[in-house]
């Protein structure tokens, strides 16, 4: 699945540096599959790629729908939409859901997303999006999806780091009563809860890491006797409490009820090349990859 994202990174590329020789295609047609079409923003940049599977096999998706992470200045325009929860009113996210929708109207729903960073994020709109208006549930592969908040993964005291995730947990619960804040509803939760996609973050990671802490916190909450007070500071982020009412909908896009979280706990002496490899594309083909895998499920939590 990271080869074919990698493939969308590829292509951006060489329309970028208007290359003869295309790079790209090997990424794709080395795994038997052929590129159906590409997604293209109003820049004229290739965000995504909907690949095709020819042959028919019953556990195979018929097309994989990737998505690319940043790579200009737009894309860091958008890496900020993340930030104060409005991503989902961007033409990124309407162009993704265009073409997810036009494939399943004519293709069915055998289809899988994946998404790198920033195209992370556009899975995870898309996919939100096709459970609410569809009821349509879409296996899907995230990775280093972005999760904006304060880092906390990074404390090496566990008590440290439980105590800070606690009181952060109880205020958000007393803000969001005091100020009359909504999270989300109970049905709509249970419906998105039943999603369960695949996540893959490391842990020196800073833009995804704390992914890890989100869900291990919920557990340890329920554990101490916060449950209720955990699952109301999961469904809610700081920025959706302190912003005013604008009359339009706030989406925090990293916030998702369950998952198969898998942590590559790979490290680097170089701070350089530790960005590089904890974020990068690379590190989920590498060989003697070494994951630390858990699934998380909010039905699992009473």
């Amino acid at each position: 699945m990271a080869c074919l994202v990698q493939g969308v990174y590829a292509m951006e590329r060489d329309q970028k540096y208007k290359r003869q020789n295309a790079m790209a295609h090997p990424w794709w047609e080395s795994f038997g599959f052929v590129l159906h079409r590409k997604l293209i923003d109003y820049d004229d940049s290739i965000i995504g790629a909907i690949y095709e599977y020819p042959r028919i096999m019953p556990s195979a998706p018929k097309h994989i729908i990737a998505f690319r992470g940043t790579l200009n200045l737009h894309d860091v325009k958008l890496d900020l939409k993340l930030i104060v929860h409005c991503f989902h009113r961007t033409s990124r996210h309407d162009i993704a859901s265009k073409a997810v929708c036009e494939i399943i109207d004519k293709k069915g729903t055998n289809v899988w997303l994946a998404g790198h960073s920033l195209g992370a994020a556009v899975a995870i709109s898309v996919a939100k999006r096709l459970i609410r208006e569809r009821a349509t549930y879409l296996e899907t592969y995230l990775f280093n999806p972005p999760y904006p908040c304060i880092q906390i993964e990074k404390i090496q005291s566990e008590r440290v780091k439980l105590m800070i995730r606690g009181a952060l947990c109880l205020g958000k619960a007393i803000l969001t009563k005091e100020l009359g804040k909504s999270c989300m509803d109970k049905e709509s939760l249970k419906v998105l809860s039943k999603w369960v996609p695949w996540v893959f973050v490391n842990i020196e990671d800073y833009i995804s890491m704390e992914y890890k802490g989100y869900f291990e916190n919920r557990k340890k909450m329920e554990n101490l006797g916060w449950g209720c007070i955990g699952r109301v500071s999961s469904t809610i982020s700081f920025a959706q409490i302190i912003q005013p009412a604008s009359g339009l909908d706030s989406d925090p896009t990293h916030l998702i009820p369950s998952a198969r979280l898998s942590v590559n706990p790979c490290k680097s002496n170089c701070p350089i090349e530790l960005f590089k490899l904890s974020h990068g594309i690379r590190q989920w083909w590498a060989d003697g990859l070494h994951l630390e895998a858990q699934e998380f499920l909010y039905e699992d939590i009473k």
